[in-house]
């Protein structure tokens, strides 16, 4: 049994991850700011974005459930989802804060641990879809997420000889509360089933099962990027 840290795993794919890492026995700590949907789930309220109150995460963390071997870095914000002419700069900021030093932060806070001790361990971070070629309305979150892909192989480069691997998925437009309540607000998923060659949204569990396998059983993967999107980034039109 193994401890693994999920950020963001209160609600969406990171609850989803929880749920199947839950089912294999392995020790789970949610760091989130929300607390998560059920009391048998050991929760810290994080900002991924403060390097101090990470540090201080890690320690409570292995503490309880001693050294954190894995790490799924499934946090994030939405974008203003607005032309670039239109972008407020604070905002932006916030984005790539979270995404991308949130990342950087709860990344390297764990395989610093693992360095020290000794250990290996394995790490999956959430990209995106937006993280290939352009797209219009994306220049905050979707350069964040992009930022985000390039980081994953950074790291795997840098720590495969500590034994850590480092690998993402970029998830496709997946049913989540998030993406539930754009819908709800009048966003139309009808273009966006046609244009995916499967045809319909990803499920939350879905995309948990492409994570957990990259991060317990892709033994001999590291530095990639997954697109889990239903076939989206191989169209061609």
């Amino acid at each position: 049994m193994a401890h693994v840290v999920v950020t963001g795993g209160s609600s969406g794919i990171g609850a989803a991850v929880v749920e199947l890492l839950r089912g294999r026995d392995h020790a789970v700590t949610v760091w989130d700011l929300a607390p998560p949907g059920r009391d048998d789930v050991r929760h810290t309220a994080l900002d991924v974005t403060d390097a101090d109150a990470v540090a201080a995460a890690v320690r409570d963390a292995e503490a309880a459930q001693g050294v954190i071997r894995h790490l799924v870095t499934s946090h994030g914000i939405r974008g203003a989802f607005v032309p670039a002419l239109d972008l407020e700069p604070d905002a932006v900021r916030r984005v790539l804060d979270v995404h991308v030093l949130g990342t950087l932060l709860t990344a390297t806070a764990v395989v610093r641990r693992l360095r020290d001790v000794g250990e290996g361990g394995s790490i999956v971070n959430l990209a995106s879809t937006t993280a290939y070629r352009g797209w219009a309305n994306q220049s905050d979150y979707g350069v964040a997420k992009a930022a985000v892909r390039q980081l994953t192989e950074n790291l795997a480069v840098e720590w495969a000889g500590l034994g850590v691997r480092v690998n993402a998925v970029a998830p496709g437009h997946t049913l989540t509360p998030m993406v539930q309540g754009m819908i709800d607000k009048g966003y139309d998923v009808g273009p966006v089933e046609e244009r995916t060659p499967l045809g319909r949204l990803c499920t939350p569990v879905e995309m948990a099962r492409e994570i957990v396998h990259l991060l317990l059983d892709a033994s001999y993967t590291t530095g990639v990027c997954v697109p889990v999107d239903g076939g989206w980034t191989a169209v061609g039109k």
